[in-house]
């Protein structure tokens, strides 16, 4: 690019951080009068002695303190006084000690009141103009839907990642740009729009075809030429192998191709098929994964569409089923090809492959051949490129253009800036395509494009004009933007009405780019990132691997989307007599007669001990590390995303559980954690905390059900594990399921954390003690519903909270 305006300068954009701008806030509603009755009685009997009017050591008092959101000096003495009350610090040892029931009331108090703090944090800012910038998964379908490009984010060339603020990679203050952002967004726009637009030489669609000979076994073409078994010869990947990085594909337009694999993969009786992962070593990019299962004279064909930049890169081809260690295995030690047709003419080698019967024993893949069909151009000049020069006038062109990619009509005053690119570009002799491009460039820089944009500079305004919220639907839905409906709705003023909404929400969750809110909502609410964060260690867990993980995160992900796709209730999430699986993660339960590599509805049966979300192993591996289970962790989880309550942050310098001495007798996680409850300090907090993971000790740090904690030191017997807990209300269960029967009861208030946790999606912020109102309405209009998860949505969506900013 040879021309920048001003307002799109690198320093100019990089200084743009984002915010979701609702002002700062005050103390809760009602934490006024729970201060006066709980927290300053508590204050003047045990602290105010040392911390009073007379004498403030460590100069903090607390007779005259105050919640005061806007000031975070304040609230830090708040967050100083919590933790040494947690931690027994306060008061001293020479004053009398106050209950523990106390100290946790007065903690949870103090709690809420930061993580209040902390939600008006996220939301705080101008009071008119609200920036949200896009994740990079809004940018990918943005660019898709508006040019017709796949713009793959996660490469080198992509985007940085996002960070999440509890989970939620959207939120909009914490989003912030960095001159690395801003020469990413250069160099994407350009290499988009290049793309997108017929200006260069019509690409010429080929095909590269690697067959044995190309890929593995050159220089023995002539030799089985004259054996007569030339198109015989394949290449076998046994299991936890792969081939070589020799095998390099010159790609030389970018574009999508289609990469068709012509294979066959043997299973044997009773065991795992191989499983195909085409793997771009170089770039960390993964072309193809999936199982195989094709009888070795009746081999299938592979084909995904696939987009690939310029460029040469090493092709890894592996057969992912674990296996005995595959160095010294990645090629036949003779160097002598095998020409597999019915098994019996197999050179031996040092694996093997069959039995005497020629009846596979080890997941094995055979590759035939290998395509690379493409650039694909569905017409030339391609779709985008006859839309945007459907005029001769480049004014207008912009004008169409900057309306769409910024979801709302252009100003002249912008439109001015847009064609200084323009301008420029012609001054220098460029051609008019190209110089246009210049223009184009700039709108997709913009922060009008990058951003989701609320309200306006010169005037408050405390409801989303159509256009905007035509985009915080389209971007809550389909994580992309508007169409032309939603835009047309917005033009005649018509989007805010209550049945065109309810209209527009019915329609939308129908369309194929609901996928994207029914993939993106579960893994940002229920923090599925974290899965696989601590790998399991091998030799507790050998047949944990890749597509273990990828199939416990598509069973929870998968169970949302049917939940959404058969107008399911929300207390589905706490039990259900059905899951979402596949073989993989079947063969991991211990159930039977599940096949293929997609997830699909199987019921359950009591043996199973399934049901609902907290089953699942993506969440019970999420809260568990590498070696084994931790209930503290799962009982956080718990009151974080599920019961919309987390706990007071530990104190400081809590000793880890003991490890016990090699003679002594084993025992298990729980009976630790008693011992660790006996500290005063403790008590109440893991009151709170304990019972709801204890209730899960029954699966592993990988999911997997037992009835015995399997423990390495100690003399003894493996002990028997007991789930049985009381909640803090007094209710007490038995196991899991009578746990989560008892959550499920509470769907009440399980709906009121959700619908919070829908709303911090969807508005892009933290709720406050201002939005609690609203969210309760919200709630309770969608419970005359039994809590469907689209009528929830629904209930969103026309509510006054969704609509203002």
């Amino acid at each position: 690019m040879r021309f920048l305006p001003a307002y799109l300068s690198i320093p100019a954009l990089a200084a743009l951080t984002l915010g979701t701008f609702h002002g700062a806030v005050a103390a809760a509603p009602g934490s006024a009068a729970d201060m006066n009755k709980l927290v300053k009685p508590f204050f003047a009997e045990h602290c105010t002695n040392c911390h009073g009017e007379k004498k403030q050591k460590g100069d903090l008092r607390v007779d005259d303190l105050v919640v005061n959101f806007k000031s975070p000096k304040i609230m830090m003495h708040w967050e100083e006084i919590m933790n040494r009350i947690n931690s027994g610090d306060m008061p001293p040892d020479d004053e009398p000690r106050p209950k523990p029931e106390e100290i946790s009331k007065v903690a949870d108090w103090i709690a809420d009141q930061l993580h209040e703090a902390e939600a008006a944090k996220q939301s705080s800012g101008s009071d008119r103009v609200s920036f949200h910038k896009l994740t990079r998964e809004e940018y990918a379908n943005t660019v898709r839907d508006l040019l017709g490009v796949t713009f793959d984010v996660s490469s080198p060339s992509g985007l940085p990642e996002d960070p999440d603020w509890k989970g939620f990679e959207r939120i909009g203050s914490v989003l912030t740009l960095s001159p690395a952002h801003v020469e990413k967004y250069l160099a994407a726009a350009d290499a988009i729009l290049d793309e997108a637009l017929s200006i260069r030489p019509e690409p010429k669609r080929e095909v590269i075809h690697w067959g044995p000979y190309d890929m593995r076994w050159k220089g023995f073409k002539e030799e089985y030429e004259a054996r007569g078994i030339a198109d015989q010869v394949r290449i076998e990947i046994v299991p936890n192998n792969y081939t070589t990085d020799t095998w390099n594909v010159d790609i030389k337009t970018t574009g999508d191709y289609l990469l068709r694999v012509k294979l066959s993969g043997l299973r044997p009786e009773g065991g795992r098929p191989p499983r195909l992962k085409m793997y771009m070593s170089s770039i960390n990019e993964t072309l193809i994964e999936q199982d195989v299962d094709a009888p070795e004279d009746q081999p299938i064909i592979i084909e995904k569409r696939v987009h690939l930049i310029a460029g040469k890169y090493p092709i890894r081809v592996i057969n992912s089923v674990p296996g005995p260690n595959p160095e010294g295995r990645r090629s036949r030690h003779s160097g002598t090809p095998n020409a597999f047709t019915t098994m019996k003419s197999r050179v031996p080698w040092q694996i093997k492959l069959t039995d005497d019967d020629f009846k596979p024993i080890q997941p094995t893949l055979i590759i035939d051949s290998i395509d690379w069909d493409g650039p694909i151009v569905d017409s030339w000049p391609t779709g985008a490129h006859k839309r945007i020069f459907a005029s001769k006038d480049a004014k207008e062109i912009v004008a169409q253009f900057a309306e769409r990619a910024w979801r709302r009509p252009v100003q002249p005053g912008e439109l001015t800036a847009l064609m200084k690119p323009f301008e420029q570009s012609q001054k220098l002799g460029d051609s008019f395509e190209l110089s246009v491009k210049s223009s184009l460039v700039a709108v997709m820089c913009a922060k009008s494009f990058l951003y989701l944009e609320e309200g306006k500079a010169k005037q408050s305004e405390a409801r989303l004009s159509d256009y905007e919220l035509a985009s915080r639907l389209s971007y809550f839905l389909w994580s992309s933007m508007p169409d032309q409906r939603l835009m047309d709705l917005a033009r005649d003023g018509k989007l805010h009405e209550s049945a065109t909404l309810r209209a527009e929400v019915s329609r939308m969750l129908k369309d194929d780019k609901a996928a994207a809110f029914a993939e993106s909502f579960p893994r940002q609410w229920l923090q599925l990132r974290k899965v696989g964060m601590f790998p399991p260690d091998k030799e507790l867990y050998p047949e944990y691997d890749e597509n273990l993980e990828q199939s416990m995160v598509a069973e929870t992900v998968g169970f949302f989307r049917e939940v959404l796709k058969t107008n399911g209730s929300i207390s589905e999430f706490l039990n259900s007599d059905w899951t979402m699986v596949n073989e993989r993660l079947a063969m991991h339960y211990g159930m039977t007669g599940i096949i293929g590599d997609h997830v699909q509805r199987v019921s359950l049966k009591p043996e199973d001990h399934r049901g609902g979300l907290l089953t699942q192993a993506s969440i019970l591996s999420l809260t568990s590390d590498g070696t084994r289970h931790r209930p503290v962790h799962r009982g956080v989880w718990m009151l974080e995303s599920i019961i919309g309550k987390p706990p007071p942050p530990p104190p400081a310098n809590v000793p880890a559980l003991s490890t016990p001495d090699a003679k002594a007798k084993k025992t298990t996680v729980r009976e630790k954690l008693e011992q660790h409850r006996s500290d005063p300090n403790c008590t109440a907090c893991h009151n709170k905390i304990d019972p709801l993971g204890i209730a899960f000790d029954n699966y592993d740090a990988i999911g997997r059900w037992r009835l015995v904690e399997t423990i390495k030191d100690g003399t003894g017997d493996n002990p028997a594990l007991d789930p049985s807990g009381k909640l803090p209300d007094g209710r007490a269960f038995k196991d899991s399921q009578e746990l989560r029967h008892l959550l499920q009861d509470d769907t009440d208030k399980f709906a009121t954390a959700f619908t919070e946790k829908l709303a911090t999606y969807a508005l892009r912020r933290g709720m406050t003690f201002v939005d609690r109102e609203e969210l309760k309405i919200i709630t309770e209009n969608s419970k005359k519903d039994h809590y469907r998860l689209p009528a929830l949505i629904e209930a969103l969506v026309t509510s006054p909270l969704f609509q203002k900013r």
